[in-house]
């Protein structure tokens, strides 16, 4: 695609060689260039590219975006000014992978918790409908045509997502689910994509590393919707999907300009969940849509009727049949890392889950504290490099809704994981909770979860929080291969 093409309709402050030249594909990391590329240099939380640009053009860039006034001793090299790289990033892939969420159904889906789950059961109604499905979320990218691999950030860059969605387009896909998470909105990943429905999960305290206050926070997320009615119409029309049990949903219905589909569990909404039974198989609840009935949902917690509410609702916007609703949520049996259970040969309950906030380690205790016999027990920590003011919160609510906690690393990252964990254990002392008595520290998360297990009666149930599906555990000088699950196999023996 030539250059001047791509660069048309993005903000140019300044333009050095001339433009007229063949692009043959589009790159922000020097590492991913190949000859005839374009180069776009963006500025990271901890890499600048424009470090990279001289790396580029000697992997064969021709010519380069960047936002700051770099001199490149390449008469040859074609340099593109602008305001700000990840906008044009956004601006330049769409345009290069030739608009490629206009030509398929796409849902995206906000808020602090919850997002993954109802990717997972979004997707069960739609293939359950028979159309083929692809999924951007925390856990996988499914692209069709076989393709599936594990991701590394919950939304990718915009050019990742604009090439991904691109494959699902070739491939014919139907849908493409996709998880949004409030850096992607900031850092405009998701600048140019057409969503068809925006769907709200939930808000509570997260991220205030990357965001100054809880308002930025939820101005971020409410952006996704306010972006509605900036985008080009599809048929059949857009429209969001909104808890109308959250305390914010008002204020996201207020600035949402295309029809809404509300979802609740104790408010009047347009899709109502009646919680009839919460059990060790799963919650058995009255759908109330079109059409009344009862679902079993497989998944614990009632947290996760939230998340079929979310999916039924999107389901519903789109005019499936009741009766597939009920068997696409019904069918679903797990999401991996999501109150996963663990499977041993010891026969212990043990459970795996991704909770990292407090409000989604309260829920998944709740969820468990509703169904145990014995004691509950919790392994958690919090990780490096990220929001520090919920750490004392999740100790405390880890004191309130367990029997024992053990406190560990997460992935620590650069910092001390032992600071970590004296900032955790600072709000389990403010609760009242005593060493020994209440909780143990034990940084070695291995460790940890031994201990745990050497705890463990036979009515008791444990909780291994924070990591979930993830594989490799963060440290600030390596990366190690860990999985929750495959700890708890190793130490109790598989099934």
């Amino acid at each position: 695609m030539n250059l001047r093409e791509l660069i048309t309709e993005i903000d140019v402050e300044k333009i050095a060689g001339n433009p007229d030249l063949e692009i043959e594909g589009v790159a922000y990391d020097s590492r991913k260039i190949q000859p005839d590329f374009l180069f776009v240099a963006i500025s990271g939380f901890k890499e600048d590219g424009h470090d990279f640009i001289l790396e580029a053009i000697e992997k064969g860039a021709k010519a380069v975006i960047v936002e700051k006034e770099i001199q490149i001793p390449f008469p040859k090299i074609v340099s593109v000014r602008v305001p700000s790289s990840r906008v044009a990033l956004a601006q330049i892939s769409n345009r290069f992978y030739e608009f490629p969420s206009g030509q398929i159904r796409v849902i995206g889906i906000t808020g602090t918790n919850g997002k993954t789950t109802t990717a997972y059961l979004i997707e069960s109604i739609l293939k359950r409908c028979g159309y083929r499905v692809g999924k951007i979320s925390t856990i996988d990218y499914t692209l069709g045509r076989g393709f599936s691999s594990f991701s590394s950030i919950t939304t990718p860059e915009s050019e990742d997502a604009q090439r991904m969605i691109r494959a699902m387009v070739d491939d014919h896909l139907d849908y493409v689910v996709m998880e949004v998470s409030s850096h992607a909105l900031v850092l405009h990943r998701v600048e140019g994509v057409e969503f068809d429905w925006a769907v709200f999960t939930n808000f509570s305290p997260e991220h205030l590393d990357f965001h100054k206050n809880l308002d930025e926070y939820l101005e971020a997320k409410v952006s996704l919707f306010k972006s509605l009615g900036n985008l080009p119409p599809k048929k059949p029309p857009k429209g969001a999907v909104v808890n109308v049990d959250d305390p914010v949903a008002s204020y996201i219905m207020a600035e949402t300009p295309c029809q809404i589909i509300t979802y609740g569990i104790t408010k009047e909404a347009d899709v109502r969940g009646k919680v009839l039974e919460v059990s060790s198989n799963g919650v058995h609840f009255i759908l109330e849509a079109d059409s009344i009935d009862k679902i079993n949902l497989s998944l614990l917690g009632i947290h996760n009727v939230y998340n079929a509410l979310a999916a039924a609702s999107v389901a519903r916007g789109e005019e499936i049949p009741f009766a597939l609703i009920k068997e696409g949520l019904e069918s679903l049996r797990r999401v991996p890392g999501r109150l996963e259970p663990t499977e041993n040969s010891q026969g212990f309950r043990v459970f795996v889950d991704y909770a990292h906030t407090a409000d989604g380690l309260e829920k998944v205790l709740q969820a468990l504290r509703g169904v145990v016999k014995g004691r509950l027990l919790v392994v958690f920590g919090c990780g490096g490099d990220r929001d520090r003011q919920k750490r004392p919160l999740m100790g405390k609510v880890a004191l309130k809704l367990a029997d024992y906690s053990i406190v560990t690393s997460d992935n620590p990252r650069s910092e001390d994981p032992e600071e970590i964990i004296v900032q955790i254990e600072k709000g389990v002392k403010e609760a009242g909770g005593k060493r020994e008595r209440d909780y143990l520290v034990i940084v070695d998360r291995r460790e940890a979860i031994q201990e745990a297990l050497e705890r463990m009666r036979t009515e008791d149930t444990l909780l291994i929080a924070g990591k979930g599906h993830e594989k490799f555990q963060i440290f600030k000088d390596k990366v190690v291969e860990f999985e929750d699950r495959k700890v708890v196999q190793d130490l109790l023996g598989r099934e």
